[in-house]
């Protein structure tokens, strides 16, 4: 409708002032050589004339700016107006969360019909403890920690936290005990302190102050011109992915929650930052029950327990210890590729160094 409203008016407008503007120059020119107008006279008259076309112009646009403005306004309510899928329960009560023990017991869901994401899914991650989720890329991790948020039902099976099955507590209260950094962070239009308290909006600045330095933010923040109280600008984009995913952290600190998801919450950051924050963590997560989703393992080797998933299924679970005790598991062929970083043993257990040997061999041969 804009688009049929402007290519309309536009073309219309343009056409009757060229008109009008050429009219009037034509009349001008025969009174001022036929019947003596003054030059002086008819030049007035033309600019006059000219600074009145472009408000006249405008006020003929007007009709293409209010329909935009309605059809963002229907947009808005429309959006304001649905439904959630995932609604409460008849009935459902708040959620009792204390202690923050996670099982999910033979889940199964699938995001279409007949194509399943994770199949027959059962562990527990122990309250109060580490519980580490890797596996290959597809292999259902996110949708695991989307699921214990109810960002998803499950189709089948059930998640209980505190032995309290999630689809029959309020969404509210059982997301009010979860702190979640995601693999990429949003930040919203304010201050960095704005953003830090959106964690928990009655946290004081000292909280916030000391959540920022558990996160190793601290630092640059007090960098920024006007340090806590810098605009981000929307989504952040004044800050870089590594700054983003640090105040991302903190924000989960600052929200004291039970239950707390990281999900590669370190991916943006480098060797030395993520060295820091990695240790920052750990004293963050004790005594809480935390979920990470990692691929790079060695955030994950002092986690109480990992769960290797392949294809939407558990395939093992274990200490890093007793996974790495067989050489052959899941595991210890994805610690085997990422610790020798291309230079040892490739997933077959056969040396690649030969391999680059002979490479180099032929591109000498063929130089």
């Amino acid at each position: 409708r804009i688009a049929r409203v402007s290519e309309r008016l536009t073309p219309i407008s343009d056409m009757l002032g060229g008109f009008a503007v050429a009219g009037v120059i034509a009349y001008s020119g025969y009174r001022a050589a036929v019947s003596g107008q003054p030059p002086g006279a008819v030049f007035s008259f033309i600019t006059a004339l000219m600074l009145a076309y472009d408000p006249a112009r405008r006020l003929a646009r007007m009709q293409v700016g209010m329909e935009r403005a309605l059809v963002n306004a229907r947009m808005i309510y429309e959006l304001l107006d649905l439904e959630p899928q995932q609604g409460d329960a008849p009935g459902a009560v708040e959620a009792k969360i204390t202690r923050g023990e996670v099982r999910f017991n033979n889940v199964s869901f699938g995001y279409v019909a007949d194509a399943p994401v994770l199949q027959d899914l059962s562990f527990v991650a122990a309250a109060g403890k580490m519980t580490a989720i890797v596996g290959a890329s597809g292999a259902g991790k996110s949708t695991l920690v989307a699921l214990l948020q109810r960002f998803h039902d499950v189709d089948a099976g059930s998640i209980e936290v505190d032995g309290q099955d999630i689809l029959e507590v309020t969404k509210q209260s059982l997301r009010s005990s979860i702190a979640y950094v995601s693999q990429q962070p949003y930040l919203f239009e304010g201050t960095i302190r704005d953003n830090i308290r959106y964690g928990r909006l009655a946290a004081s600045d000292a909280e916030i102050e000391l959540a920022a330095q558990q996160a190793e933010a601290d630092g640059f923040i007090r960098q920024q011109p006007q340090g806590y109280d810098t605009p981000v600008g929307e989504g952040g984009v004044t800050l870089s992915g590594g700054q983003r995913q640090r105040l991302s952290i903190a924000r989960a600190i600052v929200r004291q929650a039970p239950i707390l998801l990281l999900d590669e919450a370190t991916s943006a950051l480098d060797n030395e930052a993520e060295a820091r924050v990695q240790q920052a963590l750990t004293q963050v997560t004790e005594g809480r029950t935390t979920i990470v989703i990692a691929h790079r393992l060695s955030t994950v080797v002092n986690a109480d327990h990992i769960v290797v998933m392949e294809q939407g299924r558990l395939v093992e679970q274990g200490t890093h210890a007793s996974l790495m005790a067989d050489p052959h598991s899941v595991y210890a062929r994805f610690h085997r590729v990422q610790g020798n970083k291309g230079l040892g043993l490739v997933d077959d257990g056969k040396p690649i160094q030969t391999s680059v040997r002979r490479a180099k061999k032929a591109v000498g041969r063929t130089l």
